[in-house]
C-alpha cells in the first residue's frame, strides 16, 4: 500500500526560466528523463523529485530491505554486533540501522539508470545495470513527481500512477526550466563553503520563495532577488536584497532555528547540510557558475577495493564492505562536525583513520581531511569490515571497527 501520493497536475501555464545564450553548457546538471506512467503514457524534460531533489549530485534516500552480508559472520561475531546494538548508548546514534542490520541508503540520482515504482517498494537500476530493492525509509518514496514536458508543460504526478523513470542525458541547454541553481557561500562557525545551495533543505532555484514576517506582514521573496541571508540571533534573519533594501525577517522555518539544515553541495565533500546552530550567513553569487556536475560524468560505479590495517598490524587487502554495508563507491560516508553533517561518497575517498570511539579522521582523494563524529559509520557503532580477498571472494575475513587501524581506498 502506498503510504503517501503525488498528484497529476497539467497546468497550462508555468514558472519557468528562458534559457538564455551565455548558458550553452549550464543545464547539464538538471535532473532530465523519462516518466511513465501505469497506463503506459511518457513525459519527457526537466524533472523535480517531490520539492528538493533538482539535480543530478541531489540525493534519493531509502532504505535496504535486506543485508546478505550478515552470512558471512559467525554465531560469536553476530553476537558482538547484537550485544553492542542492545547497548543503552546506541540510541543515540542509531542512523538507519534497525534489528535485521539493514541500514538507510542514500545515492546521487547521477548514479541511476531507472528506478521502478511498487507501492512503497523500489528497484533502483544502477549505471552499471546492477538492481537492488528498497522501501520506505524517506520523503522521496511517495512523493511528488514534476516533469516539464515539452508539449504538455509542466505535469505533477502522483506517485500511484508512475510505474518507471528512466534518466536520460541532460540537453546542453534548456529552452524552459523551473529556475536557475542557486549558488553561494556559506559561511559556518567552521569555515566556508561554496557550491550549489539548498536553502531549508529543500529551496535550491531563484524561482522558490524564502517565506517569513516583518512588522508590516507576511513576505514570501523569491531567492532571485536575494543577495544574502544573515543570521540575527536564535528566531530571525537579516535578509538583503539585490537592490540593497534590507529586511528583517522572523516567524518561519526558513529564517530560525527550526530550519532544517542549509546543504552545499561541495566539489570536494560532497553535500554538506549546515544546521542553525552553525550557520552563519550565505551570499548568493548574481549569476550561478554551474548547474552541477552532467548525468555521463558519473560514469558506472566500482566496488570498493582496498586494504584494512588492524591494530595488530596486520594487513588485509582486496573487496572491501564498509559498516557491513556499503560496498560500491557511490555509497555515502555519513557523519558530523559540530551542527555541521556531512555525506560524502566513498569515490572521493582514499583513507578512513578511527581516532578513538567516538570520532574518526577521513582524507579525501583531493588531500583535504575532516574529523567526524556522531554517527554509525565514524564512531564505535560500526558493525565492522569484511574484506574479500579477490582469490577468495566465499571466505571473507571480518574485523571489528575497534580493531581498526587505517582503511585505504585504491
Amino acid at each position: 500500500m502506498l503510504r503517501n501520493v503525488l498528484y497529476l497536475v497539467v497546468a497550462g501555464a508555468f514558472s519557468a526560466t528562458l534559457a538564455g545564450p551565455a548558458s550553452a553548457e549550464f543545464d547539464t546538471g538538471y535532473l532530465y528523463g523519462r516518466v511513465i506512467t501505469v497506463d503506459g503514457t511518457t513525459y519527457q524534460g526537466e524533472i523535480r523529485w517531490g520539492r528538493e531533489e533538482t539535480f543530478w549530485d541531489d540525493m534519493f534516500n531509502t532504505t535496504k530491505i535486506e543485508n546478505p552480508n550478515i552470512d558471512y559472520l559467525d554465531d560469536d561475531e553476530l553476537e558482538s554486533i547484537e550485544r553492542k546494538d542492545r547497548s543503552w548508548w546506541d540510541d543515540t546514534f542509531s542512523w538507519g540501522r534497525d534489528d535485521e542490520h539493514t541500514h538507510r541508503f542514500a545515492v546521487r540520482f547521477g548514479d541511476v539508470r531507472a528506478i521502478e515504482m511498487d507501492g512503497d517498494e523500489v528497484e533502483i537500476e544502477f549505471n552499471n545495470g546492477m538492481k537492488m530493492a528498497f522501501e520506505g525509509g524517506s520523503n522521496d518514496i511517495g512523493a511528488s513527481i514534476i516533469v516539464l514536458d515539452a508539449e504538455t508543460g509542466r505535469v505533477k504526478l502522483k506517485w500511484d500512477r508512475v510505474k518507471r523513470v528512466e534518466f536520460m542525458n541532460t540537453p546542453n541547454r534548456l529552452e524552459v526550466k523551473l529556475g536557475d541553481p542557486l549558488y553561494g557561500t556559506v559561511e559556518t562557525r567552521h569555515g566556508s563553503f561554496t557550491g550549489l545551495v539548498q536553502w531549508d533543505h529543500e529551496e535550491c532555484l531563484t524561482s522558490d520563495v524564502l517565506d517569513g514576517d516583518t512588522r508590516d506582514g507576511d513576505m514570501s521573496i523569491s531567492f532571485g532577488n536575494i543577495e544574502s541571508i544573515e543570521k540575527k540571533g536564535k528566531n530571525r534573519s537579516l535578509v538583503t536584497l539585490r537592490s540593497g533594501r534590507k529586511l528583517e525577517l522572523r516567524g518561519s522555518n526558513d529564517v530560525n532555528h527550526d530550519n532544517r539544515g542549509i546543504v552545499v553541495k561541495d566539489p570536494d565533500f560532497g553535500k554538506v547540510k549546515v544546521m542553525w546552530n552553525d550557520f552563519e550567513k550565505v551570499t548568493f553569487e548574481t549569476k550561478s557558475r554551474t548547474s552541477g556536475d552532467s548525468y555521463g560524468s558519473y560514469g558506472s560505479p566500482r566496488e570498493l577495493i582496498g586494504s584494512v590495517r588492524t591494530s595488530d598490524g596486520d594487513t588485509f587487502s582486496g573487496r572491501i564492505v564498509f559498516d557491513l554495508d556499503e560496498e560500491w563507491d557511490f555509497e555515502i560516508l555519513d557523519g558530523s562536525r559540530g551542527d555541521t553533517e556531512y555525506m560524502i561518497p566513498f569515490r572521493s575517498v582514499a583513507r578512513i583513520i578511527p581516532e578513538n570511539r567516538n570520532s574518526t579522521t577521513v582524507e579525501l582523494k583531493s588531500g583535504k581531511t575532516v574529523r567526524l563524529e556522531n554517527s554509525q559509520d565514524v564512531t564505535r557503532h560500526n558493525d565492522g569490515i569484511l574484506v574479500f580477498a579477490l582469490s577468495r571472494e566465499d571466505d571473507p575475513v571480518y574485523i571489528r571497527w575497534k580493531d581498526v587501524e587505517e582503511i585505504t581506498f585504491n
